[in-house]
């Protein structure tokens, strides 16, 4: 089986700078999905910050960072082992479905001050 890569991109952000806009709910409804947000509310502005750096390095990935969708139509959710998963929805589905993306796999890690993502799309 041969694998294709459509897409990498990554992001760094620091966690800071996420701790000061979460707490608007206007941004966080503007940002973060219902399921995102109660992650953020149980895990705090590093987790909030990793999972921004994640829907930035998916919209890289995709080709066109965040034009024809929004921030929410990248959602991570995570597994019962606590794997990031990517659902594209909307905007982000299409632009998905236009490249022939089979899976998009990310990587998110945060360290005091910043958190970072890495997406690999084939």
């Amino acid at each position: 089986m041969r694998v294709s890569i459509k897409g990498i991109g990554c992001d760094i952000v620091s966690i800071s700078r996420i701790a000061k806009v979460i707490v608007d709910q206007k941004f966080l409804d503007k940002v973060y999905t219902v399921y995102e947000q109660d992650y953020i509310y149980q895990k705090g502005a590093q987790t909030a910050a990793g999972l921004w750096a994640a829907k930035e390095a998916v919209s890289k990935a995709l080709g066109t960072g965040f034009v024809g969708f929004t921030a929410k139509d990248i959602e991570i959710r995570h597994n019962e082992s606590g794997t990031p998963q990517i659902m594209l929805y909307n905007g982000a589905k299409t632009k998905a479905e236009l490249i022939d993306v089979k899976t998009v796999y990310i990587s998110i890690s945060h360290e005091k001050e910043q958190a970072m993502a890495f997406a690999v799309i084939e």
